[in-house]
């Protein structure tokens, strides 16, 4: 038996196969129709619509074999795929080359085999349209053309797969872009619109009352904290939104957890201290992870900068424990707690609702909700529990390495 050389542009020619998506894919009629159409034509028991991937045929469509792929070794289509014309073995068991091949000596027998390369509009041979029996024979001239007609019929289907994939593909991205839209301008009319009011009423009062210091002093302090809030917010949407609108957001690398978790709880230690917080690191072990080193940036300084806006003189604990497949990373906190009702709309872009942290803080509701978003789009969960009075969790799961693309 002659094992079929690999064609001189295998890689690009498996990659071109991976990107019509049509591998393992189900049963469509078009195809089944196809194949039917090749045995009545060509007046043969058995066909195939085959692709031919690196150590395998596949079938997408066949008549008379039930097998739905086999070894490439023993393919006859591994031999197509190497010419553009029609590839024909009149009687396989009296060609040195196949003469052996199990798919001749055993099952399903094969003695004729007849097979039209599937080539792409670029040049890929991805497989073969096949009509083949289990006895001698010869296509007449009518039947070859036909037999090449329907393998362009084929690829017609093959491009029409991918251009339905690429549209809906798009469809997805713009209907991302226009939720993307209409989300920033709720963002713009409602949690921008509120503290600029707020710091234009501020300074009005500078301007007409007549103040004495302690009230100054209360002025001030309220205009900080609302201003402080106000840019706080602009760097989440501007992040999140600019994250949101490229094309390839993520950037995946090797992060050492503990490194990590030291790094952003040593950024925002001093402003926990100044509210009497102490803030308590537990290691994972030195474990690993591959994520968005950006995001999980992004995420916990955004969940312990929560934290601390919403306890006061208490305790704020960042931890992380890694498994095989997910990472668990904790954040919580002392402090005022959530009501249940709070707690079931806190993911809730329409039920949004401000709060003020306990020395003042001003918040918008929007930074978990910009949280949950990213690692949904990594495969992960944000989640919280919390007691009113008591304090509050929440727990981010992620994978550990990077998502199959």
């Amino acid at each position: 038996m002659t094992t079929a050389p690999l064609p001189p542009d295998e890689e690009e020619r498996l990659e071109k196969l991976r990107q019509y998506d049509i591998l393992d894919s189900a049963t469509e009629q078009d195809y089944d129709d196809i194949a039917r159409l090749v045995t009545q034509i060509c007046g043969t028991s058995l066909s195939t619509i085959s692709f031919v991937d690196r150590d395998r045929q596949w079938f997408k469509a066949s008549v008379g074999i039930e097998d739905k792929e086999t070894s490439r070794d023993v393919a006859f289509c591994a031999h197509t795929i190497l010419g553009n014309e029609l590839f024909t073995v009149e009687d396989a068991s009296a060609d040195p080359r196949f003469a052996d091949n199990p798919l001749v000596t055993i099952d399903p027998q094969l003695c004729f085999y007849a097979g039209m390369p599937l080539v792409t509009p670029d040049g890929y041979r991805l497989g073969a349209l096949c009509a083949m029996d289990r006895s001698p024979r010869k296509l007449t001239a009518e039947q070859e053309e036909a037999l090449s007609i329907l393998a362009r019929h084929v690829v017609d289907l093959l491009e029409l797969r991918r251009s339905r994939r690429i549209l809906e593909t798009q469809n997805r991205e713009l209907r991302e872009v226009s939720d993307l839209k209409s989300r920033l301008m709720s963002i713009i009319a409602h949690d921008l619109r509120s503290p600029m009011a707020t710091i234009s009423s501020l300074m009005s009062l500078f301007e007409t009352q007549e103040l004495d210091d302690a009230e100054r002093k209360e002025l001030v302090t309220e205009l900080h904290h609302t201003v402080s809030s106000t840019g706080y917010l602009l760097d989440n949407v501007i992040g999140w939104a600019s994250r949101s609108l490229e094309s390839s957001p993520y950037e995946f690398s090797l992060i050492q957890v503990d490194e990590l978790l030291k790094e952003l709880a040593d950024s925002i230690r001093h402003e926990m201290e100044n509210k009497g917080n102490r803030l308590d690191v537990q290691s994972s072990g030195g474990a690993e992870i591959t994520c968005d080193r950006n995001v999980l940036v992004f995420v916990i300084r955004n969940l312990l900068s929560n934290a601390n806006k919403f306890t006061a003189n208490g305790a704020i604990t960042l931890s992380a424990q890694v498994a095989s497949e997910e990472a668990v990373i904790t954040v919580a906190d002392t402090g005022v707690g959530m009501p249940e009702h709070t707690l079931h709309t806190l993911f809730d872009w329409n039920s949004r609702s401000g709060a003020t942290g306990t020395a003042g803080e001003k918040g918008a509701g929007l930074a978990l909700l910009f949280c949950r978003d990213f690692l949904q789009r990594l495969g992960g969960t944000l989640t919280a529990d919390s007691t009113l009075g008591k304090g509050t969790t929440f727990t981010v799961k992620i994978p550990v390495s990077a998502p199959e693309v």
